[in-house]
């Protein structure tokens, strides 16, 4: 096999200020008045679950070993209930209770089993369930370790068991059935874990896991419930109790250290070899395939190491690749970011040059770093800003990160009309919708704009509901790469879809989908421009037969709004050097240089605009 270099990208982020930009710790609310919660669907025996807050469904068809993002709630007394997946909400469900959320308190519902069938009685599916409250401790722990946590919830096993190594030596030790439990920090990484009774004196084995692969600065929630065979969609009562213990693992983010950041890995690069993940030489994540990922991890400070290296390599081994990346000074209110893997290829580059060509990715000049040769594919790391903050009320964010092999750019469309949620108190029944999308949709909205290879679509809030098909298209082609059918917006939810693979179909198109609730208030994230011209004319519309509005010195920073369909004009809002009002205009794209969080873009990044 033929050796390759890998070529190692990151973008170092600065931000130009704004005039009269407010800090958000200035614009959101103390903390101590809200909390987070979330729910973990442990029901085996009973499936996919809606969940509903406050009577609002808050989870369409959460599937069991999964968990609902945290949601961030006003502190008091809330009410939880959980019904069969697809039921109406009047439909007497599994469990419903009162729970009381504490300020600054992440607060994670385990909704489990208790009643199951025997010989003689087969229990309704109504009230068989019951909820074991967890205080998360999401504190921040030092880079490198992972936090666990367990739950003995196996009805019809010993009342105490423990989670050890294979060779019986303890991890967890007598977990007693049904109680809330403490956590333990570990080094990051692989473990094989079984589960014992820890009341045999030979800790008789009752349980497997297979290998687990824990991340650093994640919080690992360790379930054991009985293993039940699910009962049907629309089966009104419950299966039988089994007396063997199953055991998986629900994830959830740790803070970051006072004012540090967060950061999430996604290995999108499809001919990199699986790699562990070294941030300053600490291993964060270890055994990441393509297409896997890492919840944001929380970095204190700004300046770290990325090092990648093949999985099982001595950490002392000289890694294949490795990156600096650095958040300014300027940009240190930007908490979330994610760090792309990424193939290059001469297409991918040529599209990286197109919106970064200020980074020199060109012949020798990249090649000239620190490269070391390894099988696989060439592959570049790119830095992108995650902007989760809250959402317009009765709204969802959605969010898309091109990481697609061989095209320049994909778009988000709505091929059909969304079912909007209803108001309080009434209820919406979806129509139903083919398998197949039709080659012709009826009617097609643009959902976001144009992400071009490496970078995000522009944020977009869209109005909350069903949306029977979200497709993926070349903008302008009409053809869809990908159709997700019957997606379902959640309110205050920020969607990032994330599209992998390679345009050959090896790998093949996928779609990797991540939800948080948004907190905090946006901040200002615009374009920005800056005057190259002596004196520039601003005109009232996108042509040099259009009045001018009036003129503009070199130097002068602009506000930028967005481009016209042929990137030859931009839009701009600027403060009037005669009168100081705000106003609008456009202006020739050769007149300005076009930034973004302090980097110098290319228009063709900009939205359309009109």
């Amino acid at each position: 096999m033929r050796l390759h270099k890998y070529i190692v990208w990151i973008i170092l982020v600065c931000l130009v200020s704004l005039t009269g930009y407010i800090t958000v710790a200035a614009q959101v609310e103390p903390s101590v008045n809200f909390g987070d919660f979330r729910v973990i669907n442990a029901l085996l025996g009973l499936g996919d679950v809606d969940v509903y807050l406050d009577g609002t469904r808050i989870a369409y068809g959460l599937s069991p070993e999964s968990a609902t993002p945290y949601f961030r709630l006003i502190a008091g007394q809330h009410h939880l209930a959980v019904r069969q997946a697809g039921m109406v909400p009047d439909t007497p469900p599994i469990t419903d209770l009162l729970f009381t959320l504490a300020g600054n308190q992440s607060l994670s519902g385990i909704v489990y089993q208790t009643q199951f069938a025997t010989a003689e009685y087969s229990p309704p599916v109504a009230q068989s369930g019951s909820v074991l409250w967890l205080d998360d401790d999401r504190s921040p722990i030092q880079l490198g370790k992972t936090r666990l946590t367990a739950v003995h919830l196996a009805l019809g096993t010993p009342q105490q068991i423990s989670i050890a190594y294979p060779s019986r030596a303890s991890l967890l030790h007598e977990l007693p059935l049904e109680q809330r439990t403490g956590s333990i920090d570990i080094d990051a990484g692989e473990r094989t874990l079984v589960v014992v009774d820890a009341d045999s004196p030979d800790l008789d084995l009752l349980a497997r896991s297979g290998t687990f692969s824990f991340y650093s600065s994640t919080l690992y929630t360790l379930i054991i419930v009985p293993y039940v065979n699910p009962i049907s969609a629309g089966d009104d009562v419950v299966g039988q109790l089994s007396g063997e213990p199953y055991i998986f693992a629900v994830s959830a983010p740790i803070d970051p250290p006072d004012d540090g950041i967060r950061l999430r890995i996604i290995h999108a690069a499809h001919d990199t070899a699986v790699v562990d993940v070294y941030i300053d030489e600490r291993l964060v994540a270890q055994r990441v395939f393509y297409s896997r990922f890492t919840e944001y991890l929380g970095v204190e400070s700004y300046s770290h190491t990325i090092s990648l290296r093949r999985f099982g390599a001595s950490p002392s081994s000289p890694p294949l690749a490795q990156a600096n990346f650095i958040v300014s000074d300027e940009n240190r209110n930007q908490v979330n970011w994610t760090l792309l893997l990424l193939n290059t290829g001469d297409d991918n580059i040529a599209a990286l040059e197109v919106i970064q060509p200020e980074l020199g990715l060109v012949g020798q000049q990249i090649r000239g770093n620190t490269f070391i040769n390894t099988p696989g594919g060439q592959m570049v790391m790119v830095l992108l800003p995650d902007d989760i903050s809250q959402t317009q009320r009765q709204f969802s964010r959605i969010r898309l990160i091109h990481a697609l092999d061989g095209l320049p750019s994909v778009s988000l469309f709505s091929l059909a009309e969304p079912l909007l949620d209803p108001p309080p108190g009434t209820t919406a029944t979806p129509s139903p919708v083919p398998e197949t999308p039709t080659a012709q949709p009826i009617q097609t909205e643009l959902l976001t704009n144009p992400a071009l290879f490496g970078t995000e679509a522009s944020s977009q809030d869209i109005l909350a509901g069903l949306y029977p098909q979200i497709a993926i298209q070349v903008p302008g082609s009409g053809n869809s790469l990908e159709v997700m059918n019957n997606v379902q917006l959640v309110n205050g939810l920020v969607y990032t879809y994330v599209v992998v693979g390679s345009t050959t179909g090896n790998p093949p198109l996928q779609v990797l989908t991540f939800s948080e609730f948004g907190t905090g208030i946006s901040r200002e994230r615009e374009y920005t421009g800056i005057i190259v011209g002596s004196v520039v004319n601003v005109r009232s519309r996108p042509s040099d037969n259009s009045s001018i509005l009036t003129t503009l010195n070199r130097d002068m920073i602009v506000e930028i709004l967005g481009r016209n369909q042929n990137a030859d004009w931009v839009r701009i809002r600027f403060a009037d050097p005669v009168t100081g009002s705000l106003r609008l205009g456009w202006l020739f794209g050769t007149l300005l240089d076009v930034q973004r969080l302090g980097l110098n873009i290319n228009i063709l990044s900009l939205p359309v605009t009109q």
